[in-house]
């Protein structure tokens, strides 16, 4: 097979196709007076769609600022009004597109002219302290009302049927004083009905994601990194949707054909790897360059974070029983337990465990897993210091060398 050949089509175009068209949505929806609202990570963003308010990633937004290679500029604006070098670098690359004046922004202006003005902001506790923060500095700049969903810490680090009982009437407790918030933000009723419907779209729309990740258990595997770092964005930014349904299916049996034909991504598959964190946004051909190395990342944490079974007859406890085990708001032991899982079933012999300076709260633990992976399993862990939007902390023939080395160990 050509390398041409081993291109995914349904993954072709994606951004043009789905991530720039949502974008032009919501500028759309802003400009018809329809209700737009910036969403955080691990918030339930069904709630959103159920009371048909459009919702957008700012972190999403810093990852294609990071990809269109203007990240680093918008950070260095936002440092510039005082906000530390140490901070998250989503948040530092947003904040520099919102405080910067129009001859201090990237030439060409903003990818897709930037974030729309939210009429609201919406986040949780269950990620990390900066959403909270960055959402109010967000919140107070555009005289936006926010609200933040508490959520109790997965403590005993159990998945959704091994919840604490209180945890979930908290939980629950919690989304109805966000109906009341969306209520008076929208002057609109919340229609059951269509609640109903948005979870089981997401239910759907979870299952088609993990069949997809399943599939690449195959040898040689049909998907790599790269793709399911694009193609996520449905699990994570529009779940309760028909073309988040659309799409996993589409790509579900593009990648059934390719195992039953037995085409993987490279044509001598010598290393599989897991990679946990995110990736370097603004070079995604990191994994590409690990293809001509006979290795493919044949599995993400990030990919196995955000899935869940939801019951549209229980829709108040499906939610709590789908956020709160999210790996971002549960202990060290959970996460290695995903990464463990994730070895074992997915035959991998090394694991990447970037050390994401950009996003302190992801990178916790990382000496804690790469010892319990080895000592468990003999399986030998790469810890990367990186940054997923900032290129400024590690250079680009510096995370080769490092990788190609760590790859040489795997052989010996």
């Amino acid at each position: 097979m050509s390398a041409v050949d081993r291109r995914l089509k349904s993954t072709s175009g994606f951004y043009k196709n789905y991530v720039k068209k949502s974008y032009e949505d919501a500028h759309r929806a802003k400009a018809e007076k329809r209700p737009v609202a910036w969403v955080a990570s691990t918030f339930p963003v069904e709630a959103l769609q159920a009371m048909d308010v459009v919702p957008v990633w700012p972190e999403n937004y810093a990852s294609v600022c990071a990809a269109r290679q203007v990240s680093v500029e918008l950070c260095e604006l936002a440092e510039r009004e005082g906000f530390s070098r140490d901070l998250c670098s989503y948040s530092r690359c947003v904040l520099g597109s919102i405080f910067g004046s129009d001859k201090e922004l990237p030439e060409g202006g903003l990818p897709e002219g930037g974030l729309p003005k939210p009429d609201f902001l919406v986040a949780t506790t269950s990620a990390c302290d900066t959403h909270v923060k960055w959402f109010q500095v967000a919140s107070r700049v555009y005289k936006a009302p926010f609200f933040v969903l508490d959520t109790p810490y997965n403590i005993g680090g159990g998945d959704s049927e091994h919840i604490d009982k209180s945890h979930i009437e908290y939980y629950e407790s919690q989304l109805s004083d966000l109906f009341d918030f969306l209520e008076k933000q929208t002057g609109a009723k919340l229609d059951k009905y269509k609640l109903r419907q948005t979870l089981a779209l997401s239910n759907w729309t979870s299952k088609l994601w993990t069949e997809i990740q399943d599939l690449r258990r195959n040898i040689p595997c049909p998907m790599d990194a790269r793709d399911a770092f694009s193609a996520v964005f449905f699990m994570l930014c529009m779940p309760g949707s028909q073309v988040a349904v659309d799409f996993y299916t589409q790509l579900r049996d593009e990648l059934q054909q390719r195992v039953k034909e037995d085409i993987g991504v490279v044509e001598n598959e010598r290393f599989r790897l897991v990679w946990d964190n995110l990736p370097l946004w603004y070079n995604l051909r990191i994994f590409e360059y690990l293809n001509t190395l006979g290795a493919v990342v044949v599995a993400e944490v990030f990919s196995h974070t955000w899935t869940g079974t939801l019951d549209p007859e229980r829709p108040y406890e499906s939610l709590a029983r789908k956020y709160l085990p999210n790996m971002a708001n549960s202990t060290i032991q959970r996460r290695l337990n995903i990464v463990l899982n994730l070895v074992k079933d997915f035959h991998v012999n090394g694991v990447i465990l970037p050390t994401n300076w950009g996003c302190r709260m992801m990178s916790v633990g990382e000496t804690i897993v790469k010892d319990a992976v080895y000592k468990k399993l003999g399986v030998q862990s790469l810890i990367l210091d990186v940054d997923s939007s900032d290129w400024r902390v590690a250079g680009e023939a510096q995370v080769k060398e490092r990788l190609a080395t760590f790859l040489e160990t795997i052989i010996k």
